[in-house]
């Protein structure tokens, strides 16, 4: 970064360059930050106009501030740090990310003001240093910021990759839960990472040296289930020999039930009865045998809906419901993204024989960008197409080209990632306004922004609520 920074100062003829994070919510606060062509004295300089001039204005407004003389500049004019310094050129571009920061480049005296040209590649420049920025910071700090640092320390989760709050809010149910022998139910959107959950809560409990089993419910036919689930003796149907269901199989340890809103009605009398009685029969044994499981349940569906339907029995979701952990999806933590691309290349690089690329930051950006419906599993088969994609051309990095290929229509033009961000913005904008019924300050708060920002977007977009 500090070489993009002597580049920049290079190729525009400034007279010096900086790159700032600031901590979320309180620009004041810095976190980070990399200068080029200043002494500490001006490094100084640079830091007095965060408070009350340039790049607070930059931040606030969430776009680029561009102007040709700051000292006759009415917006800034009035700063003690501008009047000191006789500022001219001046051009600050706003950081993607999570984090507030910016792009400060100073242009020389009687320079004039920077070519539109430049601009525009400085504000292609910031977009990918934003996440660059924040990877560094994240590395330099170290656990310090990590949320889901304590319960680490504490709770078997190394297969569950990220730091993010809402992570941590998971974990801190789990850490509750997991001691437990009590029923839990996992609710979530499909790929979030439900499967890794009940495993963490698997060895996080008592049970941890007894057998975890899955059950997909959606994937066993419906003649089947009970065979599948309970097992079955001679005679229950014809060439029926002795076989060991599922909770047999899991006795002593967790029974892992996904998507169990598929399981058929007549099938869920019995695994009432399971939970109730702690007894099942298998099919055609003349006897009960007993269950020393613990039931460990989810499913993607809204289960209390499908119970208003009778779809699914009342007393059975209530007897499931002990506890409730829900997984975020990945649009709730993109904090994660960026270590869960780190790890799923490394472990499909592994698993396919590949070797293991690293993504450029054109790439994470593009990652941390894009829209994942289908989570952390759509983001995972995607990094596997891109890895057999770019080991076949021989490629030294991961670029965005093997991760989105083929994804537009046939015939399409080809979108720059300048206009997929946009269009990203502006659809997730629209629909956090109208979920919100156009309340602006209720959009802000749920994206982590300032009011004037959220209107600045709606205007760039054009978006109103009779548009």
């Amino acid at each position: 970064m500090q070489e993009v920074l002597a580049g920049l100062v290079e190729l525009s003829g400034a007279q010096r360059a900086g790159l700032e994070l600031y901590g979320e919510g309180e620009t004041a606060q810095r976190e980070w930050a990399l200068f080029h062509g200043c002494s500490e004295l001006e490094r100084e300089e640079i830091r007095a106009l965060t408070s009350r001039g340039i790049v607070a204005s930059a931040i606030a407004a969430g776009r680029t501030v561009h102007t040709a003389h700051a000292l006759l500049d009415a917006r800034f004019s009035g700063s003690a740090s501008v009047k000191s310094q006789r500022l001219e050129a001046v051009l600050c571009v706003p950081l993607t990310g999570r984090l507030p920061g910016v792009l400060y480049l100073e242009g020389k005296r009687g320079a004039g003001p920077f070519e539109e040209g430049l601009v525009a590649l400085v504000e292609s420049v910031a977009r990918f240093l934003g996440a660059a920025a924040e990877r560094a910071l994240l590395r330099r700090g170290g656990d310090r910021d990590d949320p889901t640092r304590t319960f680490r320390e504490r709770l078997q989760l190394e297969g569950i990759i990220g730091r993010s709050p809402a992570l941590a809010r998971v974990f801190g149910q789990l850490a509750v839960a997991a001691p437990l022998d009590v029923t839990v139910m996992i609710g979530g959107a499909s790929g979030t990472g439900k499967t890794q959950l009940a495993q963490a809560l698997h060895l996080n409990s008592k049970r941890r040296l007894g057998p975890f089993v899955e059950l997909n419910c959606a994937a066993v036919p419906e003649g089947l289930f009970e065979s599948e689930f309970f097992g079955a003796f001679p005679g229950a149907f014809p060439g029926a020999r002795r076989t060991m269901g599922k909770v047999e199989a899991a006795e002593g340890g967790t029974l892992f039930l996904d998507e169990i809103a598929e399981i058929p009605l007549a099938s869920q009398a019995k695994l009432l009865q399971l939970l109730q009685s702690r007894q099942y029969f298998p099919l055609a044994s003349p006897k009960p045998f007993k269950a020393n499981i613990r039931l460990v349940a989810a499913s993607n569906a809204d289960l209390e809906q499908l119970v208003r339907e009778r779809r699914f029995r009342e007393d059975l979701f209530y007897r499931l419901n002990v506890l409730t952990v829900r997984m975020p999806s990945l649009s709730e933590r993109r904090e994660d993204i960026v270590p869960l691309v780190d790890g799923l290349v490394e472990r499909l690089s592994e698993e396919n024989g590949l070797p293991c690329l690293r993504p450029s930051p054109a790439c994470y950006a593009a990652c941390e960008t894009a829209e994942w419906p289908g989570n952390v599993r759509q983001l995972r088969h995607r990094l596997e197409a891109a890895l057999i994609r770019a080991s076949a051309e021989a490629a030294v990095a991961l670029e965005p080209r093997h991760l989105f290929e083929g994804v537009e229509p046939q015939g399409a033009m080809p979108v720059s990632f300048h206009e997929a961000t946009r269009r990203f913005q502006r659809d997730l904008l629209r629909r956090e306004l109208e979920v919100s019924d156009w309340s602006v300050t209720e959009v802000a708060r749920r994206l982590d922004l300032t009011r004037q920002h959220i209107y600045n977007l709606m205007k760039a977009f054009g978006l109103s609520r009779d548009s």
